[in-house]
């Protein structure tokens, strides 16, 4: 999910890229498209920007109980493995990593220290080395030091196969290679505890050397591949249900597919935390409640349910209600994200070109969205890249306007009528949009076979490479706002493995992973106009994918819980600066 760009050792590199304004709702009128307004990405290399406390919230006290409403539950609370927003912002309240941007919510990202004084330290000038030393008076939720040591046994443990299903652009760039695991393969089983290119130097320092230069590396830093793990604690697949805590908050009680609870902390130190707060006393997750429950929930606001925020859209059939109520319009969060809807085609089971280009032709947009909410969830999307991203550029390889050309698709597909299976997470949102996309591709002459799949487990089903599906929905936002955290994940064939792939259309193309190569090797500012080639190429060329829409949240929360915020880098409302009134 983000960005590449070139980091200077001293100072803070700017970088300015159109992300849209996203914050609480103003009272303004929402119900047009979101307004692009430039915003300023930079890292802040003076350890003056990366320590605590955070600037207090105006206004904010301390106390009470939040509740956050969800459908069904995270499919990962391990860090390592975590790599979907709704657990990564959750992950923020517990799990401190090497780097972390800063949101303010007047539209300025600032990469800081998290657990680092600063967000690294380029040792030779030229990326091949990045040294980070962390911060003092780091502690676990037992009051047990963090350590330099755990932060490279939490980057070890991410090579394990049995944990792929995070990020992995450090496991890579270590390995020189995207089969970043063929040798060595985690702290399990005889493992070392510390992986090739990292070492430690006492209890604070950690360096990482790679072949190759490596300019995103603070900001690969901040993902969950850096969070620290003490070797006790790790219970492998099982750390999923009790990670150790490292921020502010610290697990209670977990219920799988009922209920999370988190309770302060103590032991974290809000002078070494230049992003949180721990204004709350406790948060309950509750999963289970469908987005209508939720979205009715929030606007009655009775009892609990005035300190809830939800996680799923408001949807389509409220909207009104939301949007006509001047007092409930003001509890709204609503703005483009940095997310893009594609419909993935599983280019090993659907290998006609043909075909897939008669997909693109064929899906309805407008009533997809239409199915979402209108407008207010987002834009019709004709390209790999969000209008986020850097070096974006605008176009259409397959032009059959907002509601598809289904004639264009047929003659594409000269009289055959392909059966297709269509897998979905099974959550009521994408039971509505199911529905369209079976009709809108069947009225084009295809056959499709609606399959619902365990929200829960959605993105691991579809992750492994001998799925049964054909088509399937990934929502998918830059690590940092560039291609080389798009094109690059979503469609790079080298990094196909057993499971855990990110690349889910299967695409595997030489020429492709050829000039993905190249270009994750270049600065974000030379090679920002020719991820926008390439993104346009892989359409024109493969038709891998049908991008369907640039997303929007629109989502609500109740009369007494203040400052939820929708993040500009996960594209979901974050938590870590909410506050609750009586």
């Amino acid at each position: 999910m983000r960005q590449r760009m070139a980091v200077a050792v001293l100072g803070a590199v700017a970088l300015t890229a159109s992300l849209a304004a996203c914050s609480k709702n103003t009272g303004t009128d929402t119900s047009t498209q979101t307004k692009h307004k430039p915003q300023t990405s930079s890292i802040a290399m003076d350890p003056k920007d990366s320590m605590g406390p955070a600037k207090a919230v105006p206004g904010a006290v301390r106390g009470g109980t939040f509740h956050y409403l969800e459908e069904s539950d995270f499919e990962h609370l391990d860090p390592q493995r975590n790599y979907v927003v709704d657990a990564m912002s959750m992950d923020q309240l517990y799990i401190r990593t090497l780097t972390m941007f800063k949101e303010t919510g007047d539209g300025t990202l600032t990469l800081v220290g998290d657990l680092a004084t600063t967000p690294g330290k380029d040792v030779k000038g030229d990326c091949t080395q990045w040294r980070f030393t962390l911060k003092d008076g780091l502690k676990y939720e037992d009051g047990s030091p963090i350590t330099a040591a755990d932060v490279a046994y939490g980057v070890a443990r991410s090579f394990s196969p049995t944990l792929g299903e995070g990020p992995t652009y450090i496991q890579r760039w270590l390995a020189d290679s995207d089969e970043y695991n063929a040798k060595y393969k985690g702290p399990y089983d005889g493992g070392a505890k510390t992986p090739p290119g990292v070492t430690v130097d006492g209890a604070k320092t950690i360096t990482f050397t790679f072949a190759k230069p490596q300019c995103d590396l603070p900001f690969a830093a901040s993902l969950g591949t850096t969070a620290p793990v003490p070797p006790s604690k790790d219970t492998g697949t099982k750390y999923d249900r009790r990670p150790f805590a490292s921020g502010p908050y610290k697990i209670d009680k977990y219920i799988r597919g009922t209920s999370l609870t988190l309770v302060r902390n103590k032991y974290w130190d809000p002078k070494t935390d230049a992003v949180r707060h721990d204004y709350f006393d406790k948060l309950v997750a509750e999963f289970g409640p469908s987005n209508v429950q939720q979205t009715n929930r929030v606007i009655a606001s009775n009892g609990d349910d005035a300190y809830a925020t939800q996680y799923e859209n408001v949807p389509a059939s409220l909207l009104p209600k939301v949007t006509g109520d001047p007092a409930v319009k003001k509890r709204m969060v609503q703005g483009l994200s940095p997310f893009v809807s594609y419909l993935a085609i599983n280019t090993q089971r659907v290998t006609d070109l043909n075909v897939r280009k008669a997909l693109n032709y064929a899906l309805d947009r407008g009533a997809y969205l239409q199915a979402r909410g209108g407008n207010l969830t987002g834009q019709p999307a004709t390209a790999l890249e969000s209008p986020l991203t850097i070096g974006y550029q605008k176009y259409d390889a397959y032009p059959a306007g907002t509601h598809g050309d289904p004639a264009k698709a047929k003659q594409l597909l000269g009289g055959k009528h392909p059966k297709l299976v269509y897998a979905y997470s099974n959550v009521s949102a994408n039971q509505a949009t199911a529905v369209v996309i079976k009709n809108s591709l069947e009225k084009a002459g295809f056959q499709i076979v609606l399959k619902p799949v365990d929200s829960s487990n959605y993105y691991d089903n579809i992750g492994t490479k001998t799925n049964p599906y054909d088509l399937y929905i990934n929502t998918w936002a830059a690590d940092w706002p560039s291609g080389s955290s798009i094109v690059a994940p979503l469609f790079n064939g080298n990094t196909i493995r057993a499971k855990g792939n990110k690349d889910y259309s299967y695409l595997n193309a030489p020429d492709v992973n050829a000039q993905i190569e190249k270009l994750v090797a270049e600065h974000a500012e030379q090679a920002a106009p020719e991820w926008a080639k390439l993104d346009k190429m892989i359409m024109t060329k493969y038709a891998p994918v049908v991008p369907i829409i640039n997303t929007s949240n629109v989502t609500l929360s109740g009369t007494k819980c203040k400052n939820v915020v929708l993040s500009q880098t996960l594209g979901t409302p974050i938590f870590y600066n909410v506050y609750l009134t009586t």
